[in-house]
């Protein structure tokens, strides 16, 4: 049943391999837009300029052949003749070793494992002759543990046991040194660490959230406290960045509420950390929001949903750019803003991360009262392409859009060309070219859309960022989505919930219940549930926007041990809704038209 129905969509979750080649090509991603910040600030020489283009082509080749350690040397020697960097033997072995603990989250005493795992071949690497020591700082004068790198057997390994030191933040420091030199450069490297004892709370807040039957965001939010205890244990975010103990200590105050029947979130304005378990891939995702101190639950708000740039996180725009600017105007203006967690660092905001966005706003819609027609999208540099790409695949949902220092697809323009736009790029940009922008505000503006330009002479790719926040959310405050014009002639909304029978015809046929019933607010609980072969299909749903025009629903269902992402678009007509059908993979590498499908009132 299952090929017929998804056939063409390629798993990639089956493949473990294709996995591992996503992370690496994320990194020759993260790496290549540091090299063309390296390429366009450094004083270089003609010579340094030839050869860094060269090796930038071979790089990009090695990249659209999937040849992603090859990608990574040849920017790495790129960058090394860029700085003047003899790029020797040494120099090339230890650029390609890459640092790595078995924990990062550590208690006194602890014996941890320090790897070393080449990305790339180093055809040199027997003529380097290297040995490592292992310090822990601050305080460590003398290593804790040392040897020779044997290039013939990789990767290197050595275990160590970590000193009785005061509990805090630490770094443990990998020092690569030649005979007779001295370790500097890509010959340390250096990887943070936290010392406490905290393995009793993480195993009572765990004890405590089994017991715990709630399935809300409160609970999540809760529960991300020991997600994000293991991510920092695996060393996939910064245990620096967190205090471990305090979130422990809030994943409690909040069960606490839940168990008393209380909202712990009901009363709170301002900055506020929440999560919500992702149906993409059953992850805890988490995301940061901010409520104005004139929220009232009976006013909607207008929402205004912050994309974060490459290596960022749902943090980045609340606590920097000018030390949380962006609040600062939100609560000027009375609008609640959600800062989303990219997922990977280096996503672009496809596939699953596109995902993320649409579901963060759904849960914010779902806590608090939103006006649907004045819900805004903006995000600097990666965030900024984010922008315009989310915008594209979700044409109906923004009222109005805000990128900097971005770019995106000029042929994906006529999509959202009824949704203005704040623009704005710096014209001394060494990290995302202004040209970028200048392309799309040229293709939007052909396009019949609205747009506001803002280039600022001499400014830089973060720096235009802040300063444009007060301005560009003035702007979002004179936009509101026009009412549909088919809107009048479709059922009145009290119309719409009930249950439908249907079925569709395209990439494989089949019969199916729809359920609709008025939720909280302007929400709807939606349930599909298809029939194929007389096998029912389990579904869960994961959005549900309904007006008087049409239905716009996605949803999730298990085939064959893995998840599939489905979307139905549809209009009401005199008997009921009809329209079309897709299917992805969770992460979007493939999409497949499933046709059309019509329902009618049972």
């Amino acid at each position: 049943m299952f090929k017929r129905l998804f056939r063409g969509v390629r798993i990639v979750g089956l493949f473990p391999g294709l996995v591992v080649s996503a992370q690496d090509a994320g990194m020759v991603l993260r790496t290549s837009v540091t090299y063309r910040t390296q390429r366009a600030t450094l004083e270089l020489s003609e010579e340094q300029r030839k050869q860094a283009d060269e090796l930038a082509r071979q790089a990009q080749a090695a990249n659209q052949a999937q040849k992603y350690g090859e990608a990574i040397r040849d920017y790495y020697e790129g960058l090394a003749i860029m700085r003047s960097q003899d790029w020797t033997p040494a120099f090339e072995f230890a650029s390609s070793l890459e640092a790595r603990l078995d924990h990062h989250m550590l208690e006194p005493g602890q014996r941890v494992t320090v790897s070393l795992r080449p990305l790339y071949t180093s055809a040199r690497a027997g003529e380097a002759k290297l040995s490592a020591s292992i310090f822990l700082l601050p305080g460590g004068q003398s290593p804790i543990s040392q040897r020779a790198v044997d290039s013939a057997a990789l990767p290197f390994t050595l275990s160590v046991t970590m000193p009785e030191v005061a509990p805090g933040d630490y770094t443990v420091e990998v020092r690569l040194a030649r005979e007779g030199a001295s370790a500097s450069g890509p010959f340390v490297k250096s990887l943070p660490v936290h010392v406490e004892a905290l393995s009793s709370e993480r195993d009572r807040l765990r004890a405590r959230l089994k017991r715990t039957t709630e399935n809300n965001s409160a609970k999540a939010t809760a529960e991300y406290a020991l997600a994000l205890y293991d991510l920092a244990d695996r060393g996939e975010v910064n245990p620096h960045r967190y205090k471990l103990s305090d979130e422990f200590t809030n994943a409690n105050s909040i069960l606490e509420a839940v168990e008393a029947g209380r909202d712990p979130f009901a009363t709170r304005r301002g900055d506020v950390r929440k999560a919500y378990r992702s149906a993409v891939d059953n992850t805890l995702q988490p995301y940061r929001l901010f409520v104005p101190q004139a929220y009232d639950r009976a006013t909607p708000a207008p929402l205004v949903v912050a994309l974060h740039g490459m290596g960022g996180d749902e943090n980045s725009l609340f606590d920097g750019y000018n030390n949380g600017a962006l609040k600062r105007e939100a609560e000027r203006r009375g609008f609640v803003v959600v800062a989303p967690k990219g997922r990977d660092t280096a996503s672009m905001y496809r596939g699953s991360a596109d995902q993320d966005v649409i579901d963060v706003i759904a849960e914010v819609r779902r806590d608090y009262k939103i006006d649907p027609r004045r819900i805004y999208l903006m995000g600097h540099s990666m965030g900024g392409y984010g922008t315009w790409s989310v915008a594209m695949a979700h044409p109906d949902l923004f009222a109005a859009l805000g990128p900097i220092s971005g770019g995106g697809d000029p042929a994906g323009l006529a999509k959202i060309r009824q949704i203005p736009e704040y623009v704005v790029h710096g014209d001394d940009d060494r990290t995302v070219n202004v040209n970028e922008s200048r392309r799309m505000v040229e293709a939007g503006k052909k396009a019949g859309i609205e747009i506001v330009y803002v280039e600022v002479p001499g400014g830089s790719h973060v720096s235009v960022a802040a300063p444009q926040f007060g301005p560009m959310l003035d702007f979002f405050a004179r936009q509101a989505k026009q009412e549909s014009a088919a809107s009048p002639a479709g059922p009145p909304a009290s119309a719409v919930a009930g249950h439908y029978s249907g079925q569709w015809v395209g990439g494989s046929s089949g019969t199916f219940r729809l359920s609709l019933e008025g939720g909280a607010g302007s929400g709807w609980k939606c349930e599909v549930t298809f029939t194929l072969s007389g096998e029912q299909v389990k579904t869960t749903m994961r959005q549900c926007n309904v007006d008087q025009s049409k239905i716009d629903a996605a949803y999730d269902f298990d085939a064959q041990g893995f998840t599939l992402r489905s979307h139905i678009n549809g209009q009401w007509n005199s008997k009921g809704v009809d329209g079309t059908y897709r299917t992805t993979t969770t992460d979007g590498a493939a999409e497949v038209d499933q046709g059309t499908w019509s329902a009618a009132r049972d």
